[in-house]
C-alpha cells in the first residue's frame, strides 16, 4: 500500500475535530467537559475504505461536569474562576462504509490558567481555586444532608465527588 499521512483538509477539519472532542468527552469519567479552543494540528491517513485522523486540539474546560454528558458546544466557560486549559492528542478511525468515527486513542494534558491572567481588577472579591480535600467532601455531605432533611423530595441526594473548590 502507498498510504501516506497528509495534512487534513482545512475546510472540513473543524467539524471532524468537534466530533473527535465529543468522543473524548464521552469516554472521560471525571472532571469537566472540554471545549474546543482551536485545532493546532491535523493529519490523516487515507486507507482503502477508512480514514485515520491524527489531531492535536487546544482545549478549555467548561463549567459542565463531565457526568452531565452535555455536548461541549452547549456548555459555557467560566469568567469568574480559574479554569484549566491544555492540549489533547486524539486518533480517530472512520470506516467509510459505516461512516461512524471511533475513538482509537487520546491523551490530554491540562494546566490551570495562571491566576494573574484571571484576576479582575474591578472585582470586589478575589477568587482562588483550592485543592480538594476530605474536609471539603465532609462539608458538601453535611450541606446535602441538611438539604435532604429540609426538602420535600421523593429521593435523597448524596455526594459522589467534589470536583472543584473555590475560595
Amino acid at each position: 500500500s502507498n498510504a501516506q499521512i497528509t495534512p487534513a483538509d482545512c475546510n472540513t477539519i473543524e467539524t471532524d475535530a468537534g466530533v473527535a472532542l465529543d468522543l473524548v468527552n464521552r469516554h472521560r469519567r471525571d472532571g469537566f467537559v472540554f471545549g474546543l479552543f482551536r485545532v493546532a494540528d491535523a493529519h490523516e491517513l487515507q486507507l482503502e475504505n477508512s480514514t485515520v485522523l491524527y489531531l492535536t486540539l487546544d482545549v478549555v474546560e467548561t463549567v459542565c461536569p463531565i457526568l452531565s454528558r452535555r455536548h461541549w458546544e452547549s456548555c459555557e466557560y467560566s469568567d469568574t474562576y480559574p479554569m484549566d486549559f491544555g492540549q489533547c492528542k486524539i486518533i480517530t478511525y472512520t470506516n467509510h462504509l459505516l461512516k461512524k468515527p471511533q475513538l482509537y486513542g487520546f491523551n490530554c494534558t491540562l494546566s490551570p490558567v495562571p491566576p494573574d491572567l484571571v484576576e479582575c481588577k474591578d472585582c470586589p472579591v478575589k477568587l482562588e481555586a483550592l485543592e480538594v480535600t476530605e474536609q471539603h467532601k465532609d462539608i458538601a455531605e453535611k450541606a446535602l444532608k441538611k438539604f435532604n432533611s429540609e426538602g420535600n423530595h421523593t429521593n435523597n441526594f448524596a455526594v459522589d465527588k467534589v470536583e472543584r473548590v473555590i475560595k
